[in-house]
């Protein structure tokens, strides 16, 4: 078990890379941006730039994460992605170069279908 703290940088590619690090595995290629850590939590690997992706706007804001569905009608079959998953020890990914751990969030409860906000809980995860 390694702890990992927050400002932490992983030199890795691939989503793929980053998982078989962390937890262990054997992906080749792993497609999607989060994974299920358990009940209520999943690791997410997004990109924090504000820059618009499959409708969605992710962004850091006074320290807070804001996920934000920008693509308009009709919503994606995925709009409810995620939301079962409160807690999220997020690793921002920087241009296929590394990763950076920016602590573990939390989902508020003022969330809606296209706008999310989670605040930071922890600076630091056990793997």
């Amino acid at each position: 078990m390694k702890t990992i703290k927050a400002g932490d940088i992983i030199y890795v590619k691939t989503n793929a890379e980053l998982l078989n690090i962390l937890l262990g595995k054997h992906f080749k290629a792993f497609m999607k941006s989060y994974i299920s850590l358990g009940v209520g939590e999943m690791l997410w690997m997004p990109r924090l730039d504000g820059v618009v992706r499959s409708g969605w706007k992710n962004m850091m804001q006074n320290g807070q994460i804001i996920e934000e569905y920008v693509g308009g009608l009709p919503y994606p079959s995925n709009i409810n992605s995620g939301l079962e998953m409160r807690r999220r020890a997020v690793f921002e990914k920087f241009d296929q170069r590394y990763f950076i751990f920016r602590g573990v969030f939390e989902l508020t409860p003022n969330f809606t279908l296209t706008r999310r906000i989670l605040r930071p809980i922890k600076d630091e995860i056990f793997l």
